[in-house]
């Protein structure tokens, strides 16, 4: 089967593409007919079924935990299911629990998700430090110079938001072993279009969404949890987090020896049907040919924009970037109007636009948003 009849029918499987030339998909990714049927037939379970659902929901619920692991290179008993990157993360800092005389270590090209919790709680932990970003990129040397032996964590975005630069992590994890510094991973923007290793790049904790590159919906997230603090004490206990719940002893709580004490309650379980069939769906299609064909994609648009001229803040070298292309241009609110007037759909924040193709994307698709683009930089003064 030639490439072409590949991705004509992989189409066929999004109905976003018979509404937009969606280009957005490292933000939230269009459901796909399967991920849809799956989360539809657990509504039915439950409104036929009630409780008896249940257990073919936990059974899901379990396998995703699975692949999830799979896609990790870890074990299941290191996940935790919540239901965003902003719950993983937030539950990463619980367990860290710096002291006042520590210092966390951020970036200026973080998510939101990755900050928030650390100044949320600025009068606990007044040393708050942020790694300046340079061009769209954060140096290594600028991230070792930041940490010292109160460090209580370094907390990055596998690949950033805004930039797309991606960071090198077995050689962030060499560094932060070394300092004794635990490293936190927002993995939204990478898993399922790079792979992230946890045994060859040792990471501390490494959250992320199913709604992304993942291809699942929205309110389902997971934790990985390294070894080391498989012991903690969790911040919220539920009868999920308890080994002898079938006791029903409601006077002694003996806590999972693994990453489910951190569970708690009930997950979303029509989220997980959906996470488990977009999860099913990437490793049908192949990360791979995934990898290969946004690869693709990305050069080509890169390439357009920059004989344009216009000032590219992604990382231009392969191995430095995956998925998101990120460029300014004048007037960029408007331009992000008359691209949804095109129904072209990208994103917009920071004085640019933010575009993320995917495998079902095609050229043509590519051609049309650089159209606009184009005729939006002939029009901008100096131009």
């Amino acid at each position: 089967m030639t490439d072409e009849q590949t991705i004509a029918d992989l189409r066929d499987l999004f109905p976003v593409v018979d509404h937009w030339t969606y280009l957005y998909n490292g933000s939230i990714h269009p459901i796909a007919r399967p991920v849809a049927a799956a989360m539809n037939n657990v509504v039915d379970e439950c409104a036929r079924g009630g409780e008896d659902a249940f257990h073919l929901g936990y059974e899901r619920f379990v396998l995703l935990k699975e692949r999830l692991a799979g896609l990790l290179h870890t074990t299941s008993d290191n996940i935790v299911i919540t239901e965003s990157t902003t719950a993983g993360l937030n539950l990463a800092a619980q367990i860290l629990a710096p002291t006042p005389e520590q210092n966390v270590v951020l970036t200026d090209l973080a998510f939101m998700s990755s900050t928030y919790q650390w100044l949320a709680s600025k009068s606990a932990i007044p040393d708050i430090r942020f790694v300046e970003q340079r061009a769209g990129r954060v140096a290594f040397e600028d991230i070792e110079a930041t940490i010292d032996t109160e460090t209580a964590c370094v907390s990055i975005c596998a690949v950033t938001v805004g930039s797309g630069f991606r960071y090198d992590l077995a050689r962030l994890t060499n560094l932060t072993q070394a300092a004794a510094a635990p490293l936190v991973v927002d993995a939204a923007q990478a898993l399922g279009v790079i792979d992230v290793d946890v045994g060859a790049t040792p990471v501390d904790f490494l959250a992320g969404t199913t709604s992304k590159w993942l291809m699942g919906p929205t309110g389902v997230g997971y934790l990985y949890v390294a070894d080391q603090h498989l012991g903690a004490t969790p911040p919220t206990v539920g009868w999920m987090s308890a080994a002898n719940v079938d006791d029903w002893d409601v006077r002694n709580c003996e806590l999972h020896d693994n990453a489910s004490r951190f569970q708690g309650g009930i997950p979303n379980l029509v989220g997980v049907a959906g996470a488990l069939a977009g999860v099913d769906l990437l490793n049908e299609i192949g990360r791979t040919f995934i990898e290969r064909r946004i690869r693709d994609l990305t050069q080509y648009l890169l390439d357009e924009l920059s004989r344009l001229g216009l000032e590219i803040w992604t990382p231009l070298p392969a191995a430095d970037r995956a998925g998101i292309v990120f460029f300014r241009i004048p007037n960029a609110a408007e331009v992000h109007l008359e691209l949804k007037a095109e129904r072209i759909y990208c994103g917009t924040f920071l004085g640019g636009i933010r575009c993320d193709p995917t495998f079902y994307n095609t050229q043509e698709e590519l051609d049309r948003f650089l159209a606009v683009i184009e005729r939006s930089a002939r029009r901008a003064p100096g131009t």
